[in-house]
């Protein structure tokens, strides 16, 4: 039952329930997380590729690899029969333990011309989640920056990964900085997949202007 203010006296302050004000107070602190923190799309890429391609004109002989191939280095994965009766055979070779990205040499007894693009491989254990920064809020990044990543089709739950590469310039076109975060080897990853990343920039080293006092 409430009573009112007897003259002399101020009248009672209202009090916020604490669940309620809790509830406000988390909200405020998500918020201002939220504006501080930078958005980017990302994309998963392998930072060590070859391209195989054919040295000479000639016909596709012995052609077995295909997409998803793992092969080991120095592996023959077809050869080059010479369109010229004075020129040898060229086997084509792994450059080292990969896996095959692109197999554009199919079909048996097909001819291609000299440079044509037969095979293309990646190394799995350099597959990274590329992704880029404005300018603006790209000061402070290096590795060791933890980063928050929802995958495309993933499950709700980010994934936590560590920034191991941000680049030294700001791309040209576009000023903006690429960054990267190394991706756990074996975990099933896929070249191309989206990701939606969320960082908090750290704070930028301060340095002194030039001619101030020490």
């Amino acid at each position: 039952m409430s009573h009112a203010a007897r003259p002399g006296e101020s009248a009672p302050a209202a009090v916020l329930p604490r669940a309620s004000a809790s509830r406000q107070d988390a909200g405020h602190a998500a918020a201002s997380l939220s504006a501080h923190c930078v958005d980017a799309d990302g994309r998963v890429e392998a930072t060590r590729r070859a391209e195989l391609h054919a040295p000479i004109a000639g016909w596709i002989h012995g052609c077995s690899a295909r997409e998803g191939d793992a092969v080991s280095a120095g592996q023959i994965l077809l050869r080059i029969l010479p369109t010229e009766t004075d020129a040898a055979e060229h086997p084509i070779q792994a450059p080292w333990d990969g896996v095959i990205a692109r197999a554009h040499a199919r079909v048996e007894g097909r001819e291609v011309a000299a440079r044509t693009l037969l095979i293309e491989l990646f190394d799995p254990d350099s597959l990274v989640l590329r992704f880029s920064v404005d300018g603006s809020r790209a000061l402070g990044l290096a590795a060791g920056h933890k980063i928050q990543v929802h995958f495309d089709g993933a499950p709700a739950n980010p994934m936590e990964l560590t920034l191991t590469r941000a680049w030294p310039a700001l791309e040209p076109e576009t000023g903006r900085r690429i960054c990267e975060a190394r991706l756990p080897a074996h975990a099933g990853f896929v070249i191309g997949l989206a990701a939606r990343v969320r960082l908090e920039p750290a704070e930028p080293v301060s340095t002194a202007p030039l001619g101030a006092a020490t």
